[in-house]
């Protein structure tokens, strides 16, 4: 994440991209003593995780020790690394944390293993849904969910009291209530990531998703763009050309969406759970003012299906320790260390029974709000080309107010058929 003057960015669901912090050892293939290193690529750096690292060797007890590797900090030069390291069957590469748009690619790819019978009941056991089915491909389960998230509708509780009687439940309302605030000469601005970037694929995808609409089917072998798409597209259109949006939408990733809310220009704002953290130090004035509730529903009774984001991690299937790497994998992830996690680094845990621990609800007081969006919520296509999609949407859509709803529509259909097929040439 970008790092900004008074805004602290700690997870982004959507890149799983982590702030190099600590110091970490440096990558090593190598056994100390018979004692099996597993060798972590992915996540190890995010706050505080070193010291998850530590207590897990201990907990071992010589069984393992796990060595945490520095990697870029951003999604794609992780993933770049990876590939790269795997596509060579790089022994020293054991665990790995993948974004969860990564499973079908490696799987595909024959980089990482499934799980066995006992693993994948060991994993599913108490693991909210899906984030599990990022970590499966093809009725089989790949990783071991670390974190995930899910954003959320941030509010000004003063402006939106001045034009209604609650936060908006659907869109429709919330560019009522927008109007209404703008009218007055009020803060009344939509935040929404409308960049030529990951998330502008990601608010598409929770649209379309709450449209009912899907990207792809099931197995990726064909695309399922069809009239929910146009509606989605209509949607963002609608927002982009309402005058209701940040003039700078088109340029507006995570930091940019955080400071239109710090700087009192939003009045509303659709991002991820670090808001309330980060703004308690951006702008205590902001935050004492914040509301939150799930992200706004484009059918009137009808749930938002957000759009997750996080990590999984996954055995290398060069790893020369696949048993101790699961058992690491395990032990990271275990609900001491979500919840350990999810304090120090600002991360959403997997398991549902750490979103009812009291620290937890303490440090998160959005956390039923979490909870509900991400029991509802979608994933972006699990796909082996899924890189490519995500660049052909990204580009497509870019900039949000020169969208044709029809056109474009027929323009993703024809894309995203093309790169499955693999055919085209991209963006």
């Amino acid at each position: 994440m970008i790092r900004r003057t008074k805004i602290i960015r700690r997870s982004v669901g959507l890149a799983a991209a982590a702030t190099l912090v600590g110091a970490l050892a440096s990558c090593g293939s190598g056994d100390d003593g018979g004692t099996p290193v597993i060798n972590l690529f992915g996540g190890a750096s995010a706050t505080g995780f070193d010291k998850i690292i530590d207590e897990c060797n201990k907990e071992a007890d010589g069984a393992y020790r796990i060595v945490g590797n520095l990697v870029p900090s951003d999604a794609d030069g992780q993933r770049e690394q990876l590939v790269r390291r795997l596509a060579a069957k790089d022994k020293g590469m054991d665990l790995l944390g993948m974004d969860v748009v990564w499973t079908a690619e490696f799987a595909e790819a024959g980089w990482i293993v499934p799980l066995t019978e006992e693993q994948t009941a060991q994993v599913t056991e108490g693991t909210l849904e899906v984030p599990l089915e990022t970590a499966t491909w093809k009725d089989k389960v790949y990783g071991i969910p670390k974190h995930t998230n899910a954003q959320l509708m941030w509010y000004r509780k003063s402006l939106v009291d001045k034009v209604g009687d609650g936060p908006p439940d659907t869109w429709d309302e919330m560019f009522d209530m927008a109007e209404k605030l703008k009218a007055e000469g009020d803060p009344y601005e939509i935040g929404f990531t409308g960049a030529r970037y990951e998330g502008l694929v990601v608010g598409f995808n929770t649209i379309l998703s709450s449209y009912g609409g899907t990207i792809v089917n099931e197995d990726s072998t064909k695309v399922t763009i069809d009239d929910k798409t146009t509606k989605a597209l209509a949607l963002i259109k609608r927002l982009a050309t309402s005058g209701l949006a940040s003039r700078s939408l088109s340029n507006s990733q995570e930091p940019e969406v955080f400071a239109q809310l710090q700087n009192e220009n939003s009045a509303f704002s659709l991002n991820w759970p670090y808001v309330l953290a980060a703004m308690r130090e951006a702008n205590k004035d902001v935050a004492q003012d914040l509301g939150f509730a799930t992200f706004p529903s484009t059918v009137a009774g009808e749930p938002s299906r957000v759009t997750v984001g996080g990590m999984n991690f996954g055995i290398s299937e060069y790893s020369e320790h696949k048993k101790e790497s699961y058992d690491a994998a395990m032990c990271l992830r275990s609900p001491k260390h979500q919840l350990q996690h999810a304090l120090a680094a600002g991360e959403p845990p997997t398991l549902e029974a750490v979103f009812n621990e009291a620290e937890f609800k303490e440090a998160y007081p959005q956390a039923q709000v979490l909870l509900d969006a991400l029991e509802t919520a979608s994933s972006r296509p699990i796909s082996p080309v899924y890189q490519n999609i995500s660049t052909i949407i990204s580009s497509t859509l870019s900039p949000p107010s020169a969208i044709d709803p029809k056109k474009t529509t027929e323009e993703l259909k024809t894309s995203i058929q093309d790169a499955i097929d693999g055919k085209g040439i991209l963006p």
